[in-house]
C-alpha cells in the first residue's frame, strides 16, 4: 500500500483492514500534512474526525536520492510508546493511534490547525513566543529525566548512520553538491582544511554513534522548530521522533541552542531560556555548545538547509562563530 494522494481507495481499504476506520466511515479527503523532509505524511479526512498517516520509504521523501531506513518509523511508534504513560510529556505530543510494521505506516492524532515554528527563521520569535520556548524547554529536561535504562528502546543504530554522515561528514565536503555563495564555499573549503575542527567533529559524531554512556538519556533527536507544531489555541506540541535514541542528552540541547540562534534570539536571552533546563547528572554545558557549533555548520554548508532570511555576511559570521563553540 502506497500513502499517496492519488490512492485513496487502496488507503481507505487497507485502513479497513487494519480496524483504523469503521465500515461507516469513508475516506473523504487525502491532503498533504505539514513540510516533513523524510516521509510521506497525509491527513486522513472522515465524516467526523481526521488522521495523521505517515509512512516510510526507503529514502527521504523530500530528497528520492538519499537512502533512508525504512524501519525507522519503529523508532517513533517507541517514543510515543514510552512516554505515553508521563502527562507532562503526552500532553505536548500527538498519540499513537495505530501502527502497521509491514507497511511501515503509523496513524497518529491529529492536533488539528497548527503550524510548525519555522516562521522564526524568517521573522524572529513574536511577542508570546518565549512562553512556548519554555514550554519546549521544560518538555526537554522532563523527557531527559526519563529511566533510559527502563524503556528498552532501540538503538536506531541506522537512522544514527545516516544522520552521522549528514551532520559530522557532509558539510565539512566542497563537493557534497550544496549550492553556495562564493563568499560561503570559500569559507566550506578553509573548513575543509581545519584539522583541529574536523578533528573535534569527529569526536562529536563518535560521541552521537557511541554505545549509551553514563549520562545517557532518552533523546528526540531532531528538536529544531521543524518538530515544534503552534497549535490554534496556543499551545506547543513535539512531533516528528524517528532520529529518537538513548544517547547524550548535550545533543538534543546542543540542536535547539543552534537553532535558537537562527531564530534570532540573541545569546543572554537563550542562556536564560536554557536556564530553566533540568540536566541530568553528568551534563557537561561546553559538549552541548560544541554540538550546537556543529548544527550551526552543518545546516548552512549541507544539505538540510533552512528557510532563513540571514544575509552572507550573516551566515559567515555563524560560521565563525560556531567552528569557535566546537573547539572552546
Amino acid at each position: 500500500m502506497d500513502l499517496l494522494v492519488d490512492q485513496r481507495a487502496d488507503v481507505e481499504a487497507h485502513l479497513l483492514r487494519l480496524g483504523w476506520i469503521a465500515a461507516d466511515e469513508p475516506l473523504l479527503d487525502l491532503a498533504k500534512a505539514g513540510e516533513g523532509n523524510m516521509n510521506r505524511t497525509l491527513r486522513a479526512r472522515l465524516p467526523g474526525r481526521t488522521l495523521i498517516l505517515k509512512q516510510a520509504v526507503p529514502f527521504v521523501a523530500k530528497y528520492p536520492d538519499i537512502p533512508a531506513p525504512v524501519d525507522r518509523l519503529d523508532a517513533e511508534a517507541a517514543f510515543y510508546r514510552a512516554i505515553a504513560g508521563h502527562a507532562a510529556l503526552r500532553r505536548h505530543t500527538p498519540e499513537l493511534l495505530g501502527e502497521d510494521p509491514a507497511e511501515h505506516l503509523l496513524c497518529i492524532e491529529d492536533l488539528g490547525e497548527a503550524a510548525d515554528l519555522t516562521r522564526w527563521y524568517a521573522d524572529g520569535p513574536r511577542a508570546g513566543d518565549g512562553a512556548l520556548l519554555d514550554t519546549l524547554v521544560d518538555w526537554l529536561g522532563t523527557l531527559h529525566g526519563l529511566d533510559a535504562s527502563a524503556i528498552g528502546f532501540p538503538a536506531n543504530l541506522d537512522m544514527r548512520r545516516l544522520n552521522h554522515t549528514h551532520i559530522f561528514e557532509v558539510p565539512f565536503d566542497p563537493a557534497n553538491g550544496v549550492p553556495l555563495s562564493g563568499a560561503l564555499g570559500s569559507q566550506q573549503a578553509r573548513l575543509a582544511r581545519d584539522g583541529e575542527l574536523l578533528k573535534a567533529a569527529a569526536e562529536l559524531g563518535g560521541r552521537y554513534l557511541a554505545q549509551p554512556g553514563d549520562c545517557a538519556v532518552l533523546l528526540h533527536g531532531d528538536f529544531y522548530p521543524g518538530s515544534w507544531l503552534e497549535q490554534a489555541d496556543g499551545r506547543v506540541a513535539v512531533i516528528d521522533p524517528e532520529f529518537g535514541f538513548v544517547g547524550p542528552p548535550e545533543f538534543d540541547v546542543g540542536v535547539l541552542r543552534a537553532h535558537l540562534t537562527f531564530a534570532g534570539f540573541k545569546e543572554d536571552a537563550i542562556d536564560a531560556h536554557l536556564d530553566r533546563y533540568r540536566a541530568p547528572a553528568g551534563f557537561d554545558p561546553a559538549q552541548a555548545r560544541a554540538f550546537a557549533g556543529i548544527e550551526i555548520i552543518r545546516r548552512l554548508l549541507g544539505v538540510a538547509q533552512l528557510p532563513l532570511a540571514a544575509d552572507d555576511e550573516t551566515r559567515a559570521r555563524w560560521i565563525t562563530e560556531a567552528r569557535r563553540m566546537v573547539l572552546s
